[in-house]
Protein backbone atom coordinates (compact mmCIF):
# COMPACT_ATOMS: atom_id res chain seq x y z
CA UNK A 1 0.00 0.00 0.00
CA UNK A 2 1.13 3.76 -0.88
CA UNK A 3 1.77 6.14 2.09
CA UNK A 4 -0.77 8.99 1.59
CA UNK A 5 0.92 12.09 0.99
CA UNK A 6 0.36 14.51 3.95
CA UNK A 7 -0.12 18.61 3.10
CA UNK A 8 1.44 20.45 5.48
CA UNK A 9 0.67 24.34 5.68
CA UNK A 10 3.88 26.35 6.72
CA UNK A 11 3.37 29.33 8.78
CA UNK A 12 6.07 31.26 6.86
CA UNK A 13 4.00 31.24 3.93
CA UNK A 14 1.61 33.51 5.85
CA UNK A 15 3.24 35.59 7.75
CA UNK A 16 3.87 39.30 6.51
CA UNK A 17 6.79 40.81 7.62
CA UNK A 18 7.68 38.47 9.85
CA UNK A 19 4.73 39.33 12.13
CA UNK A 20 3.77 35.35 13.15
CA UNK A 21 -0.05 36.12 13.28
CA UNK A 22 -2.80 35.67 10.15
CA UNK A 23 -6.43 36.33 10.05
CA UNK A 24 -8.56 35.36 7.14
CA UNK A 25 -12.45 34.66 6.62
CA UNK A 26 -13.18 31.60 4.68
CA UNK A 27 -15.83 30.27 2.82
CA UNK A 28 -15.32 26.62 2.89
CA UNK A 29 -15.33 24.55 0.02
CA UNK A 30 -14.38 21.08 -1.26
CA UNK A 31 -11.45 22.07 -2.52
CA UNK A 32 -8.45 22.33 0.11
CA UNK A 33 -7.86 18.43 0.87
CA UNK A 34 -6.84 17.07 4.37
CA UNK A 35 -3.89 18.92 6.07
CA UNK A 36 -1.85 19.63 9.04
CA UNK A 37 0.64 22.87 9.78
CA UNK A 38 3.29 24.13 11.43
CA UNK A 39 1.78 27.19 13.39
CA UNK A 40 -1.68 26.91 15.80
CA UNK A 41 -4.76 27.51 14.59
CA UNK A 42 -8.20 29.08 15.97
CA UNK A 43 -11.15 28.53 14.01
CA UNK A 44 -14.53 30.37 14.57
CA UNK A 45 -17.39 29.10 12.49
CA UNK A 46 -19.35 32.25 11.87
CA UNK A 47 -22.11 31.14 9.49
CA UNK A 48 -23.42 28.61 7.93
CA UNK A 49 -23.40 24.33 9.17
CA UNK A 50 -21.00 21.86 7.69
CA UNK A 51 -18.39 19.32 8.79
CA UNK A 52 -15.02 19.63 10.39
CA UNK A 53 -13.10 16.12 10.16
CA UNK A 54 -10.37 16.30 12.63
CA UNK A 55 -8.46 13.47 12.76
CA UNK A 56 -11.01 10.46 13.01
CA UNK A 57 -13.15 12.57 13.82
CA UNK A 58 -16.04 13.89 11.95
CA UNK A 59 -17.92 16.73 14.07
CA UNK A 60 -21.09 18.93 12.76
CA UNK A 61 -19.54 22.68 12.56
CA UNK A 62 -22.07 25.35 13.21
CA UNK A 63 -22.46 29.05 13.85
CA UNK A 64 -21.06 29.68 17.58
CA UNK A 65 -18.31 26.19 17.56
CA UNK A 66 -14.89 27.32 18.14
CA UNK A 67 -11.81 24.82 17.57
CA UNK A 68 -8.07 24.73 19.14
CA UNK A 69 -6.01 22.97 16.44
CA UNK A 70 -2.01 22.18 17.50
CA UNK A 71 0.79 22.14 15.76
CA UNK A 72 0.45 18.10 13.78
CA UNK A 73 -3.43 17.65 13.81
CA UNK A 74 -4.37 16.55 10.45
CA UNK A 75 -8.01 18.23 9.56
CA UNK A 76 -10.37 19.95 6.95
CA UNK A 77 -14.04 21.44 7.15
CA UNK A 78 -16.35 20.43 4.53
CA UNK A 79 -20.07 22.45 3.69
CA UNK A 80 -22.76 20.17 4.00
CA UNK A 81 -23.28 20.06 0.30
CA UNK A 82 -21.93 21.95 -2.64
CA UNK A 83 -24.85 24.25 -3.04
CA UNK A 84 -24.38 27.86 -2.14
CA UNK A 85 -27.56 27.89 0.23
CA UNK A 86 -25.77 25.05 2.20
CA UNK A 87 -22.41 27.56 2.81
CA UNK A 88 -19.75 27.44 5.71
CA UNK A 89 -17.74 30.37 7.06
CA UNK A 90 -15.07 30.35 9.03
CA UNK A 91 -12.53 33.12 10.57
CA UNK A 92 -8.67 31.23 10.70
CA UNK A 93 -6.54 33.11 13.61
CA UNK A 94 -3.15 31.17 12.68
CA UNK A 95 -0.23 32.31 14.90
CA UNK A 96 3.43 30.92 15.56
CA UNK A 97 3.36 28.39 18.38
CA UNK A 98 5.59 30.05 20.50
CA UNK A 99 3.89 33.27 20.63
CA UNK A 100 1.58 32.45 24.02
CA UNK A 101 4.76 32.03 25.26
CA UNK A 102 5.98 35.17 24.14
CA UNK A 103 2.75 37.14 25.50
CA UNK A 104 2.91 35.85 28.70
CA UNK A 105 6.15 38.09 29.64
CA UNK A 106 3.92 40.73 29.33
CA UNK A 107 0.26 39.08 29.99
CA UNK A 108 0.52 36.14 32.62
CA UNK A 109 -2.05 33.08 30.72
CA UNK A 110 -3.44 30.73 32.68
CA UNK A 111 -0.85 27.54 33.36
CA UNK A 112 -3.92 25.05 32.03
CA UNK A 113 -3.99 27.06 28.71
CA UNK A 114 -0.68 25.71 27.58
CA UNK A 115 -1.57 21.92 27.18
CA UNK A 116 -5.10 23.02 25.31
CA UNK A 117 -2.10 24.40 22.61
CA UNK A 118 0.02 22.04 22.75
CA UNK A 119 1.34 19.97 19.42
CA UNK A 120 0.70 16.62 18.97
CA UNK A 121 -0.87 14.25 16.97
CA UNK A 122 -4.89 14.23 16.50
CA UNK A 123 -5.42 16.84 19.19
CA UNK A 124 -7.64 19.56 19.25
CA UNK A 125 -9.55 21.57 21.43
CA UNK A 126 -13.68 22.09 21.09
CA UNK A 127 -15.95 24.77 22.22
CA UNK A 128 -19.60 26.30 22.08
CA UNK A 129 -19.61 30.32 21.98
CA UNK A 130 -23.05 30.77 23.33
CA UNK A 131 -23.04 34.23 24.75
CA UNK A 132 -21.23 35.67 21.55
CA UNK A 133 -18.05 36.61 23.16
CA UNK A 134 -15.56 35.16 21.37
CA UNK A 135 -16.73 36.10 18.13
CA UNK A 136 -17.23 39.68 19.11
CA UNK A 137 -13.15 39.32 19.85
CA UNK A 138 -12.69 37.62 16.62
CA UNK A 139 -14.36 40.11 14.33
CA UNK A 140 -12.69 43.24 16.33
CA UNK A 141 -9.17 41.24 15.31
CA UNK A 142 -10.56 40.53 11.77
CA UNK A 143 -10.88 43.88 11.00
CA UNK A 144 -7.71 45.08 12.94
CA UNK A 145 -5.92 42.85 10.47
CA UNK A 146 -7.34 44.17 7.48
CA UNK A 147 -7.37 47.67 8.34
CA UNK A 148 -3.68 47.31 9.78
CA UNK A 149 -3.87 50.95 11.11
CA UNK A 150 -0.56 52.35 12.90
CA UNK A 151 0.02 50.27 15.81
CA UNK A 152 -2.04 46.98 15.24
CA UNK A 153 0.35 44.33 15.90
CA UNK A 154 0.27 45.50 19.45
CA UNK A 155 -3.92 45.74 19.27
CA UNK A 156 -3.78 42.04 17.99
CA UNK A 157 -1.22 40.54 20.61
CA UNK A 158 -3.67 42.12 23.01
CA UNK A 159 -6.59 40.67 21.94
CA UNK A 160 -5.13 37.02 21.08
CA UNK A 161 -4.65 37.48 25.05
CA UNK A 162 -8.00 38.01 25.94
CA UNK A 163 -9.19 35.44 22.94
CA UNK A 164 -7.05 32.97 24.63
CA UNK A 165 -8.21 33.23 27.72
CA UNK A 166 -12.09 33.96 26.76
CA UNK A 167 -11.60 30.26 25.26
CA UNK A 168 -9.58 28.77 28.22
CA UNK A 169 -13.04 29.95 30.41
CA UNK A 170 -14.87 28.38 28.02
CA UNK A 171 -12.94 24.92 28.13
CA UNK A 172 -12.79 25.04 32.24
CA UNK A 173 -16.74 26.35 32.86
CA UNK A 174 -18.68 24.76 35.93
CA UNK A 175 -22.04 23.59 35.37
CA UNK A 176 -23.18 26.21 37.12
CA UNK A 177 -22.53 28.07 34.33
CA UNK A 178 -25.68 26.90 32.56
CA UNK A 179 -29.13 27.29 33.39
CA UNK A 180 -30.84 25.57 36.07
CA UNK A 181 -34.18 25.69 34.11
CA UNK A 182 -32.33 23.41 31.02
CA UNK A 183 -32.15 20.52 33.26
CA UNK A 184 -28.54 19.47 32.29
CA UNK A 185 -27.30 21.65 34.44
CA UNK A 186 -28.43 19.27 37.37
CA UNK A 187 -26.80 16.24 34.60
CA UNK A 188 -23.36 17.92 34.83
CA UNK A 189 -23.50 18.87 39.04
CA UNK A 190 -24.13 15.23 39.23
CA UNK A 191 -20.84 14.91 37.06
CA UNK A 192 -19.19 17.11 38.99
CA UNK A 193 -20.18 15.24 42.53
CA UNK A 194 -19.60 11.62 41.06
CA UNK A 195 -17.20 11.08 38.48
CA UNK A 196 -14.89 9.08 40.37
CA UNK A 197 -17.80 6.61 39.72
CA UNK A 198 -19.27 4.95 37.07
CA UNK A 199 -21.73 7.61 35.50
CA UNK A 200 -23.91 6.14 32.98
CA UNK A 201 -26.11 7.78 30.08
CA UNK A 202 -29.41 5.98 31.57
CA UNK A 203 -28.65 7.04 34.61
CA UNK A 204 -27.98 10.52 33.71
CA UNK A 205 -31.18 10.38 31.34
CA UNK A 206 -33.36 9.26 34.68
CA UNK A 207 -32.07 12.15 36.84
CA UNK A 208 -34.23 14.38 34.42
CA UNK A 209 -37.40 11.43 33.55
CA UNK A 210 -36.27 11.34 29.80
CA UNK A 211 -35.09 8.73 27.09
CA UNK A 212 -30.98 8.04 26.77
CA UNK A 213 -31.47 9.60 22.68
CA UNK A 214 -32.82 12.81 23.68
CA UNK A 215 -30.66 12.92 26.87
CA UNK A 216 -27.45 12.84 24.49
CA UNK A 217 -28.86 15.43 21.61
CA UNK A 218 -30.15 17.56 24.57
CA UNK A 219 -25.84 17.04 26.29
CA UNK A 220 -24.65 17.97 23.01
CA UNK A 221 -26.95 20.98 22.31
CA UNK A 222 -26.19 22.28 26.07
CA UNK A 223 -22.34 21.93 26.69
CA UNK A 224 -20.80 21.31 22.64
CA UNK A 225 -19.44 17.87 23.81
CA UNK A 226 -20.50 14.13 23.78
CA UNK A 227 -21.48 12.89 27.41
CA UNK A 228 -18.48 10.33 27.10
CA UNK A 229 -16.29 13.44 25.92
CA UNK A 230 -17.66 16.00 29.40
CA UNK A 231 -17.04 12.94 31.31
CA UNK A 232 -13.85 12.08 30.30
CA UNK A 233 -12.40 16.09 31.02
CA UNK A 234 -14.04 16.21 33.91
CA UNK A 235 -11.74 13.33 35.02
CA UNK A 236 -8.59 14.54 33.10
CA UNK A 237 -9.07 17.74 35.01
CA UNK A 238 -9.39 16.50 38.07
CA UNK A 239 -6.58 14.05 37.58
CA UNK A 240 -4.17 17.25 36.77
CA UNK A 241 -5.64 18.84 40.10
CA UNK A 242 -4.04 15.97 41.60
CA UNK A 243 -1.15 15.88 40.19
CA UNK A 244 0.05 18.65 41.93
CA UNK A 245 0.26 16.95 44.90
CA UNK A 246 3.73 14.33 45.10
CA UNK A 247 2.25 12.44 47.82
CA UNK A 248 -0.17 10.63 45.38
CA UNK A 249 1.24 8.32 42.53
CA UNK A 250 -0.14 8.27 39.43
CA UNK A 251 -2.27 5.20 40.25
CA UNK A 252 -3.48 6.48 43.18
CA UNK A 253 -4.60 9.57 40.57
CA UNK A 254 -6.01 7.37 38.37
CA UNK A 255 -8.16 5.50 40.92
CA UNK A 256 -9.94 8.80 42.20
CA UNK A 257 -10.42 10.43 38.92
CA UNK A 258 -12.59 6.99 38.19
CA UNK A 259 -10.15 4.95 36.01
CA UNK A 260 -9.78 1.74 37.12
CA UNK A 261 -7.22 0.81 33.99
CA UNK A 262 -4.52 2.57 34.50
CA UNK A 263 -3.47 1.75 30.86
CA UNK A 264 -7.03 3.11 29.47
CA UNK A 265 -5.53 6.21 31.86
CA UNK A 266 -2.34 6.74 30.29
CA UNK A 267 -3.56 6.74 26.99
CA UNK A 268 -6.72 8.80 27.55
CA UNK A 269 -4.78 11.75 29.75
CA UNK A 270 -1.90 11.92 26.90
CA UNK A 271 -4.59 11.96 24.04
CA UNK A 272 -6.47 14.73 26.03
CA UNK A 273 -3.01 16.44 27.32
CA UNK A 274 -0.09 15.37 24.80
CA UNK A 275 1.83 14.03 28.01
CA UNK A 276 2.12 11.68 29.81
CA UNK A 277 0.64 12.08 33.66
CA UNK A 278 4.70 11.64 34.81
CA UNK A 279 5.60 14.17 31.96
CA UNK A 280 2.98 16.67 32.89
CA UNK A 281 3.75 16.47 36.45
CA UNK A 282 7.06 17.30 35.89
CA UNK A 283 6.73 20.08 32.84
CA UNK A 284 3.47 21.90 33.94
CA UNK A 285 2.86 21.64 37.71
CA UNK A 286 4.26 23.92 40.67
CA UNK A 287 3.85 22.01 44.12
CA UNK A 288 1.35 23.93 46.11
CA UNK A 289 3.09 25.21 49.21
CA UNK A 290 3.02 22.87 52.42
CA UNK A 291 5.64 20.86 54.25
CA UNK A 292 4.67 17.72 52.22
CA UNK A 293 2.55 18.96 49.57
CA UNK A 294 -0.56 16.59 51.30
CA UNK A 295 -3.35 17.08 53.56
CA UNK A 296 -5.31 13.70 54.75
Amino acid sequence: MIARKRLVLEGRDYWVDQFPLHLTREREAFTLPLHLHTFTELQYVAEGKGFHYIGDDRIVAEQGDLFIIPVGTEHVYRPSSPSAKDELIVYNCIFDEQLPRQLARAYPLPEGLYPLLAAGSGRYSHVRDDQGTARRIVEQMYQEYCTRSIGFEAVLYAQLTRLLVCIYRMETSQPHDLPAASGIGAVLAYIDQHYDQPVTLAQAARLISTSPSYMQKRFKQATGQTFTEYIQNVRIKKSIELLQYPAYSIKEIAGLAGYRDLKFFHALFKKKTGYSPAQYRAHWLKPPAGPDNHQA
